[in-house]
């Protein structure tokens, strides 16, 4: 249903989504998780036409967003972060508006009566738009994104400024929805996706780090073991010396407060434990121990390190292959999203 491939996107200097490729099958419920500036609002940008991408393609329902741009807004329904209303338009002028806009004719009426039940608009449907509730507010963006019924809905923070009763029913009015379409979620809370969502795209500093459900994204850090340690010593000390002992899969540099002192998250297979080969390194250059002790990574940690900066998170004596520019040309990553 949606196909990105290559996709890059570059603000000036600043990378917004770098070589992301994926893709969305129809009826898949997909949350999209990354910190602020990560890139989510971009990607969902370039795949709704709104801006376009620097290099790579995106394909929505077999048109290309730059080729059959219109083709593709009509499959397309969009509630940004930003809810795009006419605040001085009462909701039932907004709503006649949008459908009108939508070429929907003999449609609308039964249209504008079902996005009014389904998104809970009937206490306010006579009511100015600029009167209104954060809550409702988001609550019309919503039935316009829905008012001429989409294949595709994209949905940027749809339950911003909404109460626990309502996001409890717009969670089980877009699970009952992706029977029928397909359907791209932001959100920054974590049980939202857990609960909502088929697959989960994790994104940072532009690049898609992690794709899967969410068993599949929590396995993948809670699988291994983890050490957490701090030592008085350089990073490039630390590193040069921890990369001989094979049994780690993967180190994670964390900065410290405390000047000339390293920390690091150490990964590896549970079979294979690594305390006596660290303990001899330790000793042999004599570093003194600050903090050292085994981790239990809770939900929140496990997404926070699978969105830690690519480059710091790179295990020693790797070669970061996603950062290929050099000198004046090298982009700097993060801060568009």
């Amino acid at each position: 249903m949606i196909e990105l491939k290559n996709l890059t996107k570059y603000y000036g200097l600043t990378t917004a989504l770098e070589d992301v490729t994926c893709s969305i099958k129809r009826g898949e419920i997909i949350g999209f998780v990354g910190p602020n500036g990560a890139g989510k609002t971009t990607a969902m940008k370039i795949i709704t036409t709104y801006t376009a991408p620097t290099s790579g393609t995106a394909t929505v329902g077999g048109y290309d967003v730059l080729d059959n741009p219109y083709e593709v807004r009509k499959m397309i329904g969009y509630l940004p972060e930003t809810v795009p209303l006419y605040s001085d338009m009462l909701v039932s002028e907004y709503l006649q508006f949008i459908g009108e806009a939508r070429h929907l004719n003999g449609k609308l009426s039964d249209r504008m009566s079902w996005v009014i039940e389904a998104c809970g608009l009937e206490p306010v449907f006579k009511r100015k738009i600029g009167v209104l509730s954060k809550g409702f507010k988001q609550r019309t963006c919503l039935a316009q994104a829905l008012i001429h019924d989409p294949d595709i809905l994209i949905l940027d923070e749809p339950t911003s400024g909404l109460d626990p009763l309502q996001i409890i029913g717009i969670r089980k009015l877009i699970k009952n929805l992706a029977h029928e379409k397909t359907i791209i979620l932001s959100t920054h809370i974590l049980p939202e996706v857990a609960t909502i969502s088929d697959r989960i795209f994790v994104i940072n500093e532009g690049l898609l780090v992690a794709d899967g459900t969410f068993e599949d994204l929590r396995a993948k850090v809670t699988a291994q073991s983890s050490l957490f340690i701090a030592v008085k010593t350089t990073k490039k000390d630390f590193e040069s010396k921890i990369k001989s002992i094979d049994k780690i899969t993967d180190i994670k540099y964390m900065d410290s407060e405390k000047r000339g002192t390293v920390q690091y998250h150490l990964f590896f297979d549970p079979r294979n434990d690594i305390i006596d080969d660290l303990n001899k390194i330790i000793r042999e250059s004599k570093w003194d121990i600050v903090e050292f002790h085994r981790e239990k990574l809770s939900l929140e940690d496990s997404f926070i390190l699978l969105t830690q900066g690519s480059e710091e998170n790179d295990k020693p004596g790797t070669e970061d292959k996603t950062d290929t520019d050099t000198g004046d040309q090298k982009k700097e990553k993060g801060g568009a999203a």
